[in-house]
């Protein structure tokens, strides 16, 4: 039976997680193992008991020794977790978000609002799951000689998509030394190895590179982005791009969207409508293009630059609609996959970090 294991120091919160993971992975034939660590405990052998082939996901807090067992931090177990193959997740109310950096493949944020922890990691389940079980109903794909973004885009159906995911894909595997030692260690069989390294890039790949920098795929908050709106405009653009819906794996976190069928439904509207009043740029034609369509005026989103007018890209890290003007924002560098075609930093937050670190 598939199993999650939660590692917290703190007891009522470890309960209060499991209370909420119980009714997100409902219907879901799922194990929940817990462990608070304590003095008594001999660390490495402890975690060597919870987790087996079937762990799905860990999710530890970081610092893990509030009972007396000195020396035990999240890091320790993503490390140990990194070398099985297993996704691991740090669920850690007191750490904030960091600094841009080079984004870090294998680590799995969970939101530290309890109301958004539980449905995230019922999500991130899930869809680590459905991507073993799309390895194990087609084991052809581990059998040829095929990158991980070739087996991502057969898995979701959307082959064409194969060269846009590639370019998110540098250096996928070579960026973490537990895997090469995994591949190369014995102790299982070399097809159940595979697996389980095809299915750990392919699922971080996925998540957290691909849904976190939007480009093929885009989340709610880029689809605003894109049209130029407010993002408590939502739910009346939505139903507009309901052919556009992403269901494959992580699709229960939120709604996305494929770029290239939004597109598609662009397509069909009446472009003809726009005004020719100030810069034709990306979000101005397709919000009119909306607007044009549900007959109605729609909230622009709150950018001080232009008063909304612009947009059409969203800053992976500010979360704002952005335009291209160099004004407004700067062009992907390496702080931005080279696949995330509608992500441009903005350039007020990009002029205070750059210089600190080195850009």
């Amino acid at each position: 039976m598939p199993n999650l294991v939660l590692i917290d120091d703190n007891e009522a919160n470890l309960q209060e997680l499991t209370r909420s993971l119980t009714p997100a992975l409902a219907g879901q034939n799922v194990e929940i193992r817990q462990w608070v660590p304590r003095p008594g405990d001999v660390a490495e052998r402890r975690f060597e008991e919870l987790v087996n082939l079937e762990t799905g996901l860990v999710i530890t807090d970081y610092n893990l020794t509030d009972n007396g067992l000195t020396g035990l931090f999240g890091s320790t177990i993503v490390a140990w977790c990194q070398a099985k193959a297993i996704p691991v997740g740090d669920y850690s109310r007191a750490i904030h978000n960091v600094l841009p950096e080079e984004p870090n493949q294998y680590e799995i944020r969970i939101p530290a609002n309890p109301e958004l922890a539980a449905p995230y990691i019922a999500g991130t389940f899930r869809g680590f799951l459905r991507i073993r079980q799309a390895l194990d109903a087609a084991p052809r794909l581990l059998t040829k000689k095929r990158s991980p973004v070739s087996v991502l885009s057969e898995i979701l159906g959307r082959p064409e998509e194969e060269s846009r995911f590639a370019l998110y894909g540098s250096r996928v595997g070579a960026s973490n030394s537990a895997l090469i030692r995994l591949v190369t260690a014995g102790g299982e069989t070399r097809a159940e190895t595979k697996r389980r390294y095809v299915s750990y890039l392919v699922g971080h790949l996925l998540l957290n590179a691909i849904l976190r920098y939007p480009g093929p795929i885009l989340n709610r908050s880029a689809l605003t982005a894109y049209l130029a709106v407010a993002e408590s405009e939502i739910t009346k653009i939505e139903p507009l791009f309901t052919n556009a819906l992403y269901s494959g794996p992580f699709s229960d976190i939120e709604n996305y969207y494929w770029l290239s069928d939004v597109d598609i439904a662009f397509a069909g509207m009446d472009r003809n409508a726009v005004s020719e009043d100030g810069p034709e740029t990306v979000g101005q034609l397709n919000r009119e293009a909306v607007e044009a369509v549900l007959k109605t005026k729609l909230v622009r989103h709150g950018c001080s630059r232009c008063q909304g007018l612009n947009g059409g890209f969203i800053c992976p890290f500010t979360h704002r609609a952005v335009c291209q003007l160099p004004t407004c924002s700067v062009g992907p560098n390496s702080w931005i996959p080279q696949g995330a075609r509608l992500c441009r930093i903005e350039k007020d937050f990009y002029d205070e970090w750059a210089p600190m670190l080195g850009f």
